[in-house]
């Protein structure tokens, strides 16, 4: 009789686990996946690589692979947060890596973060990021650190983006000439920044005549390629 009982058990315990599997399955599954944050891809191409497997189209699965640390890296952001509003949504909050700045190299545009990590290659120019333009040979592979011919350049490019971003510069693009001494522009301003390894004295002195000039509506040009901390900087109006 027990043992009767006992085969009757294990035919009847496979079928309520069955049964939930199913019941969950129907009960949770997702119909509707949100993005916020996004600006380098679509909400569809986001959602396809958050949601990856069909564990994730099921809020119960996908909750519980989430708490166990299976989560797809995006190399485009510093992170992400998925949330579930509703049994049948999910919803994913990107955290996406700022671009600072970009290298203009034979009709590209090469967009890159504060590490120097390139995070966006276009033939169209992307507005309000400021450039770098140079024509010395620049390689590159998408979510990796761009590659220039002259390392001593790319370290000043590199520089460069820094201070402006420490100082709250606002620039429209920099300039390398033939041989490699910059050139910035800021609106109707053209500084002359010279050939150096580190700019940090002349971008800190700059920053706040950068702001004057531009509230001011000023134009002209700033020789600043002998600049040494405490000189005088002059702006020779046009």
């Amino acid at each position: 009789m027990n043992e009767k009982k006992g085969k009757h058990w294990k035919l009847i315990i496979p079928g309520i686990i069955l049964a939930l599997v199913l019941l969950i399955a129907a009960v949770f599954h997702v119909n509707e996946i949100t993005v916020e944050g996004n600006t380098f891809f679509s909400q569809e191409v986001v959602a396809g690589e958050v949601c990856n497997t069909f564990l994730d189209h099921n809020v119960v699965s996908s909750w519980i692979k989430r708490k166990l640390g299976f989560c797809p890296s995006l190399p485009y952001v510093r992170e992400y947060q998925v949330t579930y509003p509703g049994i049948h949504k999910i919803h994913i909050k990107l955290y996406e890596k700022k671009m600072i700045a970009g290298i203009s190299y034979m009709n590209q545009f090469i967009y890159f973060d504060k590490d120097g990590v390139v995070l966006k290659s276009t033939q169209d120019e992307i507005k309000g990021i400021p450039l770098f333009e140079t024509k010395t040979m620049t390689t590159f592979s998408l979510y990796e650190k761009v590659q220039m011919e002259d390392e001593a350049l790319l370290s000043r490019i590199m520089n460069l983006s820094g201070l402006f971003q420490h100082y709250g510069v606002t620039w429209d693009r920099v300039v390398f000439d033939s041989d490699n001494a910059a050139f910035l522009y800021s609106g109707d301003i053209k500084v002359n920044l010279g050939k150096k390894d580190n700019y940090d004295e002349a971008i800190a002195a700059l920053s706040d005549i950068l702001k004057t000039a531009k509230e001011q509506k000023l134009s002209g040009e700033i020789d600043m390629s002998s600049y040494r901390a405490g000189g005088d900087v002059i702006l020779k109006k046009n």
